[in-house]
């Protein structure tokens, strides 16, 4: 779980801060830098599993357009730090399982852009760390107010020592990794083209590989409804893609896996009901493999028992049904970045959507201590529906359930710089007219309720 994110010299951001709770909605206008944020997360999350290389070849953008450019200046370094709530129980795909005796870590990364020859730049990795947050300075872990049994499960605070730090010597810099079971050991940093994480790929230094395993799973679904509806290949993969073209045959395997001779459909007996209370008349939700093409197909019948195939199903309805599958596996675990959950839903059905993803995702404060231990879930909306911000905020203008933030863009006076830029920031809501330790006032501004208050009339407008 993402608990904390700090960006700096990436796109429009700059020195940026923000708290993160199990669901978190970003709310603001086109071009405010909501898309920004989840590029962010994407970024940091194919640093683990890929070189420097590929990891900024996926994004949006050429390579070093990802650096923060200014009328005057162009940044030259890319500063990241996730600070993470990992599983308690770690296992590599050799079938080591090594339980964790420490599960919150800060994770530090610094691209820099150098010259390797004339006019030619490569971004390589200048510096890496990473840190445990001890519980004296959890204030994360008192925010959501876990439950005993959460904090006995989830929450472990035994170590003292870095895991890994990047040291400056008379040689140059190494990247240390200290001692987690096995012996630690070095590797050069003058000219490195991937990250610490990427490099390790199983339990022998378990922390580290928690933290690489909780940012691999970090996704970003970017739904095509065209994609969404079409039939999908027998050898297709069973873990949703993220444009989710496989969705067919993810519910396929969740039906298999998931079906007794009571609820010979499984799980897509829930994720039928759920998306029937979200888009009404729905009543069956099936996907069956078509022999004579070898192809799943999603089939969705009526409460008049009329059945129609995915190819005529709304836009809107197969991004539900794609979201709620995600959310019903099983198998899901950590972030997932989703844009704009309203488009293509009812606005009167707006607002039950954004309660009912709320509820799937991970509730420490409603942990109980015989509650089996599973991978954490979190979900991050971004919208710019102020029918989606009217699900999440009370009568006080407070948020309820989660964090909420504002994202517009502000300007920065650099006298020395001699020049005004704009930047993207993201302001809280508070979460009570008291506050609490998300409600730092030593680091931000808060939206004024004068301001969440003027969104809101724009929803009951439209509605």
């Amino acid at each position: 779980m993402l608990t904390r994110l700090e960006i700096d010299g990436f796109k429009t951001f700059e020195n940026l801060q923000i708290d993160l709770a199990p669901f978190t909605a970003v709310v603001g206008s086109n071009a405010a830098g909501k898309s920004n944020l989840f590029d962010a997360i994407q970024l940091l999350s194919s640093l683990a599993v890929r070189d420097v290389a590929e990891a900024v070849k996926e994004m949006r953008g050429e390579p070093l357009e990802l650096f923060r450019q200014t009328t005057k200046s162009k940044a030259k370094q890319i500063r990241l730090a996730a600070e993470v709530l990992v599983d308690p129980v770690v296992r590599d795909p050799w079938g080591s399982e090594v339980k964790l005796t420490h599960t919150r870590m800060r994770y530090e990364v610094t691209l820099e852009r150098r010259e390797i020859r004339n006019g030619i730049e490569r971004i390589q990795v200048a510096h890496e760390a990473v840190f445990p947050i001890m519980r004296k300075d959890d204030r994360w872990a008192d925010a959501v107010k876990p439950s005993k049994g959460f904090r006995s499960a989830y929450l472990k605070y035994a170590r003292s020592k870095p895991w890994l730090t990047t040291e400056v010597g008379v040689g140059g810099a190494t990247f240390d990794i200290h001692q987690d079971g096995k012996q630690g050991r070095n590797r050069p940093a003058s000219a490195a083209e991937a990250t610490v994480l990427y490099s390790i790929t199983n339990a022998e230094f378990p922390h580290l590989f928690a933290l690489r395993e909780e940012m691999r799973h970090w996704r970003l679904l970017q739904l095509d409804p065209t994609l969404l509806r079409k039939p999908v290949a027998v050898t297709a993969s069973d873990t949703l893609n993220a444009d989710g073209g496989n969705l067919a045959a993810v519910l396929a395997q969740l039906k298999l896996e998931t079906q007794t001779s009571i609820r010979p459909n499984g799980v897509l007996s829930d994720i039928a009901a759920e998306l029937n209370n979200l888009i009404p008349g729905i009543k069956k939700l099936d996907a069956e493999l078509h022999d004579a093409s070898r192809e799943y197909r999603i089939e969705l019948t009526m409460r008049d028992g009329l059945p129609f195939s995915s190819r005529v199903v709304s836009d809107g309805t197969l991004r539900v049904l794609a979201l709620l599958t995600l959310l019903h596996d099983p198998r899901h675990r950590g972030l997932v970045c989703f844009e704009e959950p309203e488009n293509g839903v009812h606005p009167a059905r707006v607002k039950l959507l954004v309660q009912r993803l709320r509820d799937m995702v991970s509730q420490p404060d409603r942990f109980e201590a015989d509650d089996e231990i599973v991978p954490l879930s979190q979900l991050l909306l971004n919208s710019h529906s102020p029918v989606v911000l009217s699900a999440l905020i009370d009568r006080s203008y407070h948020a309820v359930g989660g964090v909420v933030l504002f994202a517009d863009t502000s300007t920065v006076s650099d006298p020395l710089a001699r020049e005004s830029r704009r930047k993207t920031r993201l302001r809280p809501v508070r979460t009570r007219p008291q506050g609490d330790l998300f409600d730092d006032e030593s680091e931000r501004d808060f939206v004024s309720d004068y301001e969440v208050k003027t969104v809101l009339e724009t929803a009951s407008a439209e509605g």
